[in-house]
């Protein structure tokens, strides 16, 4: 079966970006595999966030491939979704000249953006390595587990919402640990090609 981006249902702040201060950053970085929060935590970060909800901040969809950013300038943020190749740094350089705030999301390790200036102040957020931000996400779906399946399951896929949606939906109203055995003996999670995606805003519900 094929995985699609899709929107969360629900978002947690489980990277904490609410009680952050933001107001000396320059490039804010989410990196972490597919499906794991990075374009949410962005979305959340420029409509919620009190230092960016009240400046219209400007969202680039990438498509993964060089992108224009001569004309972003004077903005507090911009969003680009998403980096996955250093042969995008000279827009994004561009962006940082002319702008405040740049946060991306992407599938590059952080220490790559450092190609963009020694000097430069980078703060990285990783999304896929936390595991209790699923245990919250099953425990507001009603979804039985056991430690074990969900360690099983992190290993397999990291932390990916969209991983563990799929997996679900496949053993409708089953546990987590019966969805897996369903998986692992009928399935296998591939990704679309990205010129297959459509580029969606992320959906942020908050109970």
């Amino acid at each position: 079966m094929k995985r699609k981006p899709k929107p969360n249902s629900r978002f947690h702040d489980f990277l904490g970006l609410a009680n952050r201060s933001f107001e000396q950053e320059r490039l804010l970085v989410f990196h972490g595999t597919s499906g794991s929060g990075k374009s949410s935590n962005l979305k959340f970060l420029a409509d919620h966030h009190p230092q960016f909800r009240t400046h219209e901040t400007p969202w680039v969809w990438t498509m993964g491939k060089k992108f224009d950013a001569s004309g972003l300038r004077d903005n507090r943020l911009v969003a680009v979704d998403e980096i996955i190749s250093p042969l995008q740094f000279t827009a994004l350089r561009k962006l940082l000249k002319t702008n405040q705030t740049v946060a991306v999301a992407s599938h590059l390790h952080p220490l790559w953006f450092k190609l963009l200036g020694p000097t430069l102040p980078i703060r990285a957020f990783q999304t896929d390595r936390d595991c209790a931000k699923l245990r919250n996400y099953l425990d507001a779906k009603g979804v039985g587990y056991t430690e074990d399946a969900l360690q099983m399951f992190c290993r397999r896929y990291r932390a990916s919402y969209v991983e563990l949606q799929c997996i679900l939906e496949r053993a409708p109203g089953q546990s987590l640990d019966q969805a897996l055995r369903f998986n692992q003996k009928f399935d296998k999670i591939s990704i679309s090609k990205r010129r297959e995606w459509t580029p969606v805003h992320p959906i942020l519900k908050f109970d």
